[in-house]
Parts: C-alpha cells; structure tokens; sequence
C-alpha cells in the first residue's frame, strides 16, 4: 500500500533515520520528497480503521490517498510544499489540516479526532415499512469458478420495528422465493425447481434480527436467522446506515426515508441446498458461498 512508496529510492536515495535503539523509525525514502503521517481516532478517542486520508497541494491536485490500517495509521511520501489533508470516515465529518511538508522531512499530523455525522440521525421508535419501488435484494453466484451471475428478489414485505432504544429494534422480511429474476427464463425456473429453492414446498424466504449493535460511525451488525427451504441459520449482516431524508415524489405524499445498505454471505450447504454438478475438472458449475447485497428505503407507516 502506502508504505510501498516509502521504500522506493529517487536517485540513490536517503538513508533511514535511526531511533535509538538503533531501529528504523522509517524506511527509506525518496531524496525529493517528505514523509506525512497521521493517526485517525472517533470522538471518544478510538481508533479508526479504514478510515480514507487525501492529500492535495496548493492547485488542488490530489497527490496521494490511503486507507488508515488496524491502527488507524497513514503514511505517505509527498512532494514537498503547502498540502491540505482530509481524513473522512463514514459515520463522521470530514476533517481536514493543512501542513508544510520539506524534503527530507517528516511532518507528522499526530491523532485526528473525527466527529460524528448530525445526518446520521437515527429514526424516530415506530413501524418502519420497506419501500418496494425503492428497495433491492441482490444477490450474486458464481459460475464454473468464472463468471458471476447477478439476481434479485422481486417481490417481499419487510418492516423495521424501531425501538427506543435503537439496538432494541427488530427488523423482519418475507420473500417470495418464486419472484427470484436472474433475466433468463430456463436458469430461474431451474432456480425454483426442488435442486434449489423449491418453491412449491416452501414459498418463503423469512429473515428475523434479534440484535442490532453498532460497530463505528455508520456501521452496524445485524444479527439474525433466515429460514430457506425450512432450514434456519443464523445470518450476519454487515450493515451501512446511510441516515433520513424528506422525500416528495411525483404521486407521493412528503415523508421521511431512511436507507442503508447490507451485505452477507451464505453457504448452500447451510441450507440443505446440496445441488451440485462439476465439469471435467471437478469444477463446481454452481459455486458454495452466494452474496447477499440488500438496498433498503423504509417509511415510516402512519
């Protein structure tokens, strides 16, 4: 990642500074160049990973970007010259810095404290309704160990029961398993046959939370089952909150959505979906894992 470009030398290079126990404080780095470090952290001081760190210069040209690692740490070799810095997380508010950077030097920007996003508000105790004209539930598969194929569940009812305290809360869905849409006839109809979901004997894809827990800024886990073809297993969804808006469009009433996206996988044998068939080489033609991505929009019912 980043630290690559730390090793990489420019016309010889520069030798490491040395810490005093004799260590390497940083590897070497360009002759031409400065090195700029930073330590993402939330407002209550912990560390934040992954969070996105850009560097501009004085034309507003971007001249580097990472992600902070485990330990909320960025470092880059930069030109040297007046720079900006933006650290952004989701779930917070962008915060930027600006610094001088010299050659051969090391500008270090210390803890950035990042503070939560007032947007991300979350929604009032109540029944939340699905939206189906502003909802999806995707899912992707693949083929021969090559290829994905993408689908989706056209028709389900879902609802979020809002508590007050919001990791109370308990989300439930029910899918139509014959209403799964891949865009080619004979491929869905085999999809419905008893090799996978079997719909004749089981209509139903049920998914029911029993714990919300927030893991950072705008992402959550949710916990839960989702019953398929009888068979229940325990489901961990991956979850971006993604806050409210007022909404008005064209035949609809003024009302206040909130979204979020969610993602997961599930293995086919947790399911008793055990259909397989191999090519020559003992390839699997269906793959074991599917992709679950759910785009969620709910309203609050009245």
């Amino acid at each position: 990642m980043i630290l690559a470009k730390l090793r990489r030398r420019s016309g010889g290079g520069a030798s490491s500074r040395t810490n005093r126990a004799g260590g390497s404080s940083l590897p070497p780095t360009p002759l031409d160049s400065g090195v700029l470090s930073c330590q993402a952290h939330d407002e209550q001081g912990r560390l934040l990973p992954d969070a996105t760190v850009t560097v501009v210069d004085r034309l507003n040209q971007q001249i580097a970007q990472g992600n902070t690692d485990s330990y909320g740490y960025f470092v880059a070799a930069v030109p040297p010259g007046p720079h900006k810095v933006s650290v952004s997380a989701g779930g917070f508010r962008r915060k930027s810095v600006k610094v001088d950077v010299r050659v051969n030097q090391h500008v270090s920007l210390g803890a950035v404290h990042l503070e939560p996003d007032a947007s991300l508000e979350l929604p009032q105790p109540g029944i939340w309704k699905f939206d189906p004209t502003h909802t999806e539930i995707r899912f992707i598969a693949r083929h021969i160990g090559m290829s994905r194929i993408h689908g989706q569940f056209r028709n389900f009812e879902g609802a979020i029961r809002v508590a007050p305290r919001f990791e109370d809360s308990r989300i439930e869905l029910v899918i139509d398993a014959a209403s799964i849409d891949t865009g080619v006839k004979m491929r869905d109809d085999h999809l419905r046959s008893e090799d996978f979901l079997d719909v004749e004997n089981y209509p139903r894809l049920r998914f029911s939370s029993d714990r919300l827990s927030k893991v950072r800024g705008d992402n959550w886990v949710v916990n839960g089952t989702l019953t398929l073809r009888g068979t229940t297993s325990p489901v961990e969804l991956e979850t971006r909150y993604l806050g409210n808006r007022r909404w008005q469009g064209p035949g609809f009433d003024s009302d206040v959505r909130v979204a979020c996206d969610a993602k997961t996988t599930l293995r086919r044998e947790d399911y008793a979906v055990n259909w397989q068939a191999t090519l020559a080489k003992g390839i699997a033609v269906v793959g074991p894992t599917i992709d679950i991505e759910l785009g969620v929009q709910a309203v609050l019912e009245q």
